[in-house]
């Protein structure tokens, strides 16, 4: 498939009544939907994802405003366990879909990476220790090694 499935408009549920509601239009099968099951949870670091894709991520008001009139619309929604899930129309190309998803969770990954990081190095100075040596090793991973003041 083509980008053009990178520029597709996003929208996100955020409430529980949104959430129900999209739950009783599934089961009512007012329309046929396909849910793309995602690890993300946070939406501070989707949105990050999501701008590299040039997607930008907006509230729904209710229900009623999920309605998709084409295949290359998506909206997420947080379910239960607080990840977020990928509803998109059942005449989707659901390969596409979760394609792109995973190019999304890749840049979400990069950004929690990036917070666990910058908060491990908080943390260690607010407890006392010195960074003595950072080092990249060749998995892009990051081995630190800290000593005690003293």
């Amino acid at each position: 498939m083509s980008v053009e499935v990178v520029l597709i408009p996003l929208a996100i549920a955020l409430t529980k009544e949104i959430a129900e509601g999209i739950s009783k239009r599934l089961e009512s099968k007012e329309q046929s939907y396909m849910l793309i099951p995602t690890r993300m949870k946070d939406e501070a670091l989707l949105k990050q994802a999501l701008e590299e894709w040039s997607c930008t991520l907006r509230t729904a008001e209710s229900a009623d405003h999920l309605l998709f009139e084409n295949s290359n619309e998506a909206t997420f929604l947080v379910h239960d366990d607080g990840r977020y899930v990928l509803v998109v129309p059942e005449s989707a190309d659901r390969n596409a879909f979760e394609e792109w998803v995973d190019k999304v969770e890749s840049a979400y990954n990069h950004y929690l990476q990036q917070r666990v990081y910058n908060d491990l190095l908080e943390k260690a100075k607010n407890q006392g220790l010195l960074l003595e040596k950072e080092e990249i090793l060749e998995d892009n991973s990051i081995q630190v090694t800290y000593v005690l003041k003293g």
